[in-house]
């Protein structure tokens, strides 16, 4: 409870670095009694270092306004140091040093410029201290902003995400349900194990680049009842998928990507190659399809990749390259990222 007080604390850390000082100049030979007299004119100093850190430096050294900031504690430091001498002159060595006789130039000019230099030199490390503290105080702050700031933003991605995964699968049960099909009850059953894990499990962190697979699965069985014969997948997979950790829902998107490029061509075939690897702490992870013969301009099926770059922006910044590219008919995803 002491140390949560904030002004006991700073009486404890005055206490304890004048006694450092007394301690001092006893090493050099100078009484504990008199050491401790000679140190009495801090407490004037002290309310100056006050007025010093915590109004003159951020008013001025804040806000970069040097010349401001020198020429009004230039003046500050000398009447301190004019104070201290009065003091000193007055009361500790007349009545607790008992000097009766002073040097005649005790009050001059010279002689506040040398304590000005003394007061400087006694307030350098609570100073230093001080501008150490406030740097990782604001250091601290700015991380913790910008967590929050990239949490909310996650947050929202993923809010877009379930949506925009949601409205594309919905379009494929309504197919299936136009055409009266028998599978639609089981396309109804895997899209609930999708939802179930975009709802409760995608809020941790990590999760196993196995479950994420198991999902995936999921997924691809539920397109296999859309595309029925005419689907050409190949699935390939290695390395250690049940201890490698991975942001949930990196995947998904690429697959979910690949089978839209793919649901452009009304007839033919359906090939898609999606390969995962999981080696010396690197995913690897990519897409292949055929693309529809005739151009059908949607934006709607970029907001997917768009998100999941988003989202590795944020979650793996200079840890990925996600290349995207069209050429011969076929539609190129390449994600690679660094993981721990």
């Amino acid at each position: 409870m002491f140390l949560k007080n904030r002004v006991l604390k700073h009486i404890l850390f005055w206490v304890v670095y004048l006694l450092i000082w007394i301690l001092m100049d006893t090493l050099y030979g100078i009484s504990f009694e008199r050491a401790t007299y000679n140190y009495l004119g801090c407490l004037i100093e002290i309310p100056f270092y006050y007025v010093h850190m915590y109004y003159l430096w951020p008013k001025f050294i804040g806000r970069k306004q040097y010349l401001y900031y020198f020429i009004t504690f230039a003046p500050l430091l000398l009447l301190s140091s004019f104070l201290v001498l009065l003091f000193r002159y007055y009361f500790v060595f007349p009545f607790l040093i008992e000097m009766p006789e002073l040097p005649k130039d005790f009050l001059t000019f010279p002689r506040v410029l040398s304590l000005a230099r003394s007061i400087l030199l006694w307030f350098g490390p609570p100073t230093a201290i001080k501008i150490l503290q406030d740097y990782y105080t604001n250091k601290i702050n700015l991380e913790r902003i910008q967590k929050e700031q990239r949490t909310s933003e996650l947050n929202f991605l993923r809010s877009q995400m379930n949506p925009h995964f949601l409205f594309n699968t919905l379009n494929n049960l309504y197919s299936l349900a136009l055409k009266g099909s028998k599978k639609t009850p089981d396309a109804l059953l895997q899209l609930s194990n999708l939802l179930s894990y975009m709802l409760y499990e995608t809020s941790e962190e990590k999760i196993s680049l196995e479950k994420e697979i198991l999902h995936l699965n999921d997924y691809i069985e539920l397109e296999k009842l859309r595309f029925g014969d005419r689907l050409n997948l190949k699935l390939e997979m290695n390395g250690d998928l049940r201890n490698t950790q991975i942001t949930p829902l990196i995947i998904i998107p690429l697959a979910e990507n690949a089978f839209k490029h793919c649901s452009l061509n009304e007839r033919g075939t359906v090939d898609i190659e999606i390969h995962i690897s999981a080696v010396d702490n690197y995913l690897h992870i990519q897409t292949i399809n055929t693309v529809a013969n005739t151009e059908k301009s949607d934006q709607k099926h970029g907001i997917g990749v768009q998100n999941l770059s988003k989202r590795l922006q944020i979650l793996y910044p200079q840890k990925h390259t996600f290349r995207l590219e069209q050429k011969d008919k076929k539609y190129y995803v390449d994600l690679r990222i660094q993981i721990e």
